[in-house]
């Protein structure tokens, strides 16, 4: 059985897709592959790694719609999708993550309207939204019990 509890790697050109095989360790708490040029959709699988606290993909060129399996990350303290090329709606499935303290979607793709239930992250103090495609007159969710959120 693996022990590994961190993955970092960052800024190193890798390209492909995430392997699949990542899913399998389950002691995995941190997951960042931030400014390679890996692409595809993301697996399924990843919703696999319960004990993630921190999922950080930003800056590749990722595709496809962001996995329902991800629901399941309830330990989630920090997902940074950012400079991505995903598609599809912000999940709603983000209400779950109530632990998380950064959510960044900037510039990955994401359409919006920005789901209701994102007020229910009271433990956030880092939002960062921007660049979403979708209608204009969609209301922003009620933000004020989120007390931590830095403005």
């Amino acid at each position: 059985m693996m022990n590994i509890s961190k993955i970092a790697l960052l800024g190193n050109r890798l390209t492909g897709s995430i392997p699949v095989e990542i899913a399998n360790i389950s002691t995995l708490r941190v997951l960042e592959l931030w400014n390679n040029q890996m692409s595809g959709n993301l697996p399924p699988e990843l919703g696999n790694l319960t004990q993630i606290q921190t999922l950080g993909i930003s800056s590749n060129y990722f595709s496809g719609e962001l996995p329902a399996t991800l629901a399941k990350l309830t330990t989630l303290l920090e997902f940074r999708i950012e400079d991505n090329q995903f598609s599809g709606k912000i999940p709603d499935y983000i209400q779950n993550w109530t632990s998380i303290t950064k959510l960044m979607i900037q510039g990955s793709g994401l359409k919006g309207p920005i789901p209701s239930g994102i007020s229910r992250l009271r433990n956030l103090t880092d939002l960062r939204i921007s660049d979403l495609e979708g209608p204009e007159d969609a209301p922003m969710p009620q933000l004020n019990s989120m007390t931590k959120l830095h403005t």
